[in-house]
């Protein structure tokens, strides 16, 4: 269902809701990140309690992100042989299964640190294998001239849970304990099995079943996603690229917000929730821009431009001379990255023949496993140069990269096989 160009603006943004089979994918993956994002507060928040050492969250965090990585290949091979309804409800309902475990080992006060180390290595290894199909299935049910607008939501409703799943898990951490916590994420996913049960399988025809029945080995799939990718595809792989050096420089300058806080800044520690939240509302509103504009013509052109703010936006940020000069610009931040990362996102999918999504996604959402690597230096740097001066370059970088990948990736485009990145 392709909508009027003269469609209002209502209808542009939200488009994609219309279809009944979006609809009930888009609330379970509500559901199923506020799961996670609550999860991953009360993981961190245990794991230090148990030790009374912050490497323990370090741990978890590994735990999580080891398998996420290791295992997206493999991943995005099951995202395009396999039903896709099928290994949601499996993913989704393990995670589940993983909360009410959890829960009860805490009633029981029998909850080890090897516990949580567990239960983060099996929401990596499921998330690795939820992200690439929850992904492929989108073109299924919303047709390409709605894919950007769909991408666009999803982005949406995830920024809304960074939002509501850490204050809710905040709010029964210190009212009914972390059992609850879990308990509440169990029932999530509960929620999340349901409307997923409901959703109609896309895939029921025969000509699915014998395109899956045809394809090769685990392996051999992987190679034909990489060949496909980095060779036959050749505007797949400056996309990838192009979203790879903002992620690595741009997103962990959220992990260093709190030395803004305490040591540039010198606010009190309600100061660090107020950058979050800032942050967060100006994504969600990136999000909900690109879902009013991501199927328009001219889209590759405000990935750049989105990209150029991003880095520009984040040096302003870096060198702000005060608190509350900081924060309008920590907004326009959060919402110029997740413009640029959804409009990455939605020609990525686009460009992509339907056989290659899962494989496609697998590979893109790879690059995320980068930020916590990217931590590692920039921290450093952080400590050798300062925060305003890593951040700063950090942002100019970003800028100065995306306008050199502006004319090659136009170029790749021209010479693809697809007249226009969204659009088969």
């Amino acid at each position: 269902m392709r909508l009027p160009a003269d469609t209002g603006l209502r209808e542009r943004t939200f488009g994609s809701l219309r279809h009944r089979g979006y609809r009930l994918l888009w609330f379970s993956m509500l559901a199923s990140f506020v799961g996670n994002q609550m999860s991953m507060v009360a993981r961190g928040w245990l794991a230090f309690h148990l030790t009374g050492e912050a490497s323990a969250i370090g741990l978890v965090m590994v735990a999580w992100g080891v398998p996420m990585a290791a295992l997206a290949l493999i991943g995005g091979v099951v995202a395009d042989r396999y039903n896709k309804r099928r290994t949601l409800l499996g993913t989704q309902s393990a995670q589940g299964l993983m909360g009410v475990a959890i829960a009860i080992l805490l009633f029981a006060d029998g909850l080890e640190l090897w516990h949580l180390v567990a239960s983060g290595f099996l929401q990596g290894t499921m998330f690795a294998f939820m992200g690439p199909t929850r992904q492929a299935l989108l073109p299924l049910l919303v047709g390409p001239n709605q894919l950007g607008n769909a991408i666009a939501l999803n982005n949406a409703a995830m920024n809304l849970t960074r939002i509501l799943g850490p204050t809710a898990a905040g709010i029964l951490l210190g009212v009914g304990g972390a059992a609850w916590v879990y308990v509440t994420m169990a029932s999530a996913f509960a929620l999340v099995v349901l409307l997923i049960w409901l959703l109609p399988d896309p895939e029921r025809g025969a000509e699915h079943r014998a395109a899956r029945a045809a394809q090769g080995s685990v392996l051999e799939e992987m190679g034909k996603g990489l060949r496909y990718v980095f060779h036959d595809n050749r505007l797949l792989a400056w996309l990838i690229a192009l979203g790879m050096v903002p992620v690595i420089l741009g997103f962990p300058y959220q992990m260093l917000l709190p030395v803004f806080q305490e040591v540039v800044f010198e606010v009190e520690p309600w100061g660090l929730g107020v950058m979050y939240g800032v942050g967060g509302v100006g994504a969600l509103v990136g999000s909900l821009v690109v879902a009013a504009y991501a199927d328009h013509p001219r889209a590759p052109l405000l990935q750049i431009a989105a990209g150029v703010g991003f880095g520009a936006t984040l040096a302003a940020f870096a060198w702000s001379p005060s608190f509350w000069a900081a924060l309008p610009l920590l907004a326009v931040v959060g919402l110029v990255s997740m413009m640029f990362m959804s409009l990455n996102n939605t020609l990525v999918l686009g460009a992509a023949d339907p056989g290659y999504h899962g494989r496609v996604m697998s590979i893109y959402m790879m690059t995320f496993s980068l930020v916590p690597l990217g931590v590692v230096p920039l921290s450093l740097a952080t400590d050798a140069f300062g925060a305003p001066g890593t951040v700063g370059a950090c942002g100019i970088a970003i800028a100065v990269f995306i306008v050199l990948m502006a004319r090659p990736m136009f170029g790749a485009a021209e010479r693809s096989r697809v007249p226009h990145p969204v659009r088969s």
